[in-house]
């Protein structure tokens, strides 16, 4: 088969392609035979992955209220309260921000949108939840929540699990759904870094649900799986499933003030919270690393990340780096000496800048460093950690480049990659003889993947 009238950097050219492999690219002829696929003149470019999905968490998160507009508690409380519901299901919104809220969060305030049925109030980072009184008592967090409704880190994370067990058969309907619209988006595949099981890729699988790559990733408590069947980092599970990683959540987040922390947050005295301990960090990366599964560390903090380069330089293997937010300038360089990968998510650089600022002070000229990665000789791979961005690679590929979205000018506009450079970092493959042909062309008409 030949692609005809492809424009690849300017220059157009034709595309031979043998059982999905690229097996020759040459100058465009201009001419078009009967099977051959007409680019029309739109720039070719590999398919795009998101290194970064909570895929169940951003299949449920679609449909709900987005309550990134609310800059107190009064303005979620008009959003939920207008967002459309069946009148029996909990009034779920995601998007809170309440770091920089005047007034603390109270339950109270939540209450006001419903006193019969559960209200929950994800945070963007999804590292904490607020709820109302109905949904505390439901939830049997009531002590925990206390006045404020608040809970954070594991007990957020138990929250979101508990939102994410419904019906298997709704829950790989709206993963089916947000398949086709990645798809859509040039998307050829993901990380997925969901709590859940292999056993829900094997019914997904056998469902036919398997439109794009999926790299599907354990946590520790699950991880055990992997080892029992024998499947390494990059094996095939069927379909288009492969093994992922190993996920361990090292430190909290920013909004939450719980990233691991060398030196306490602005005008405050914490230093964030370690979520794994360091012995049992290094156990299980070492425990992966025997069953040939990589490790994906999740480090926000900078002493999260100088804790998690720790870890695999004693251990001596590579391997990822999710977040990589704030990362001292000569840990950056260790992370390039180890063949660290840092898997960012350009769009947190963005959403983050004020409550940055302000809890990380003179320190954010070292936080959210992308270009600094690629200067010191760090694979970096882009993803959007959605739902706490949307799954979007050309809104990934924005941000990487723009550094703002607003009005005001890009921050630290030093750290911006190139559109070049930002593609390259969403993609695992290049438009060269002897690559994968899993190919998207991009035109005024939007994006075609190649079938």
């Amino acid at each position: 088969m030949m692609i005809r009238n492809a424009l690849d950097h300017g220059v157009m050219i034709d595309i031979e392609v043998t059982n999905g492999i690229i097996t020759a690219i040459i100058p465009a002829t201009g001419g078009f035979h009967a099977g051959d696929v007409d680019a029309e003149g739109d720039e070719v470019l590999p398919g795009l992955w998101d290194e970064h999905v909570h895929i169940r968490s951003w299949a449920q998160m679609r449909s709900r209220a987005d309550l990134l507009p609310a800059d107190d508690s009064d303005g979620v409380v008009e959003i939920l309260r207008k967002h459309p519901t069946d009148g029996v299901e909990p009034i779920v919104g995601h998007g809170l921000r309440w770091a920089l809220w005047k007034n603390p969060p109270r339950m109270s305030a939540l209450d006001a949108v419903s006193t019969t049925r559960p209200v929950v109030a994800f945070s963007m980072d999804v590292h904490s939840v607020w709820v109302n009184s109905v949904a505390a008592r439901e939830f049997d967090v009531v002590d925990i929540a206390g006045e404020s409704g608040i809970l954070v880190e594991h007990d957020a994370f138990r929250i979101l699990s508990r939102m994410s067990d419904i019906d298997t058969d709704t829950m790989d309907s709206l993963i089916a759904d947000a398949f086709s619209a990645a798809k859509a988006q040039g998307i050829v595949g993901i990380t997925s870094l969901e709590m859940e099981s292999l056993t829900d890729w094997d019914r997904r699988i056998a469902k036919g649900i398997d439109l794009i790559t999926v790299r599907a990733s354990l946590y520790p408590e699950r991880i055990h799986e992997a080892f029992e069947r024998g499947v390494r980092t990059g094996d095939s599970l069927g379909g288009r499933v492969e093994m992922g990683f190993l996920k361990v959540i090292t430190d909290g987040s920013i909004n939450t003030r719980t990233a691991y922390m060398h030196a306490p947050y602005e005008g405050d005295s914490s230093t964030g919270v370690l979520n794994t301990e360091v012995t049992e960090l290094e156990r299980l990366v070492r425990e992966a690393t025997d069953h040939g599964v990589t490790a994906a560390l999740h480090a926000i903090g900078d002493k999260a990340n100088t804790v998690v380069i720790d870890t695999f330089e004693k251990v001596g293997v590579a391997g990822r780096i999710e977040h990589a937010q704030m990362v001292l300038p000569e840990d950056v360089h260790r992370m390039a000496r180890l063949g660290l990968t840092a898997s960012i998510q350009p769009a947190h650089a963005v959403d983050d800048r004020d409550v940055a600022e302000q809890l990380w002070g003179d320190r954010v000229s070292y936080a959210y460093p992308m270009k600094s990665f690629l200067d010191a000789g760090v694979n970096l791979i882009l993803g959007s950690d959605a739902p706490v961005a949307p799954l979007d690679p050309w809104h990934t590929i924005e941000m990487a480049t723009a550094r703002t979205s607003d009005g005001r000018p890009a921050w630290h506009p030093e750290e911006a990659l190139t559109r070049g450079q930002a593609i390259k970092a969403s993609a695992r493959t290049t438009i060269d003889v002897g690559q994968p042909a899993d190919l998207i062309f991009v035109g005024p008409d939007g994006v075609i993947p190649f079938e």
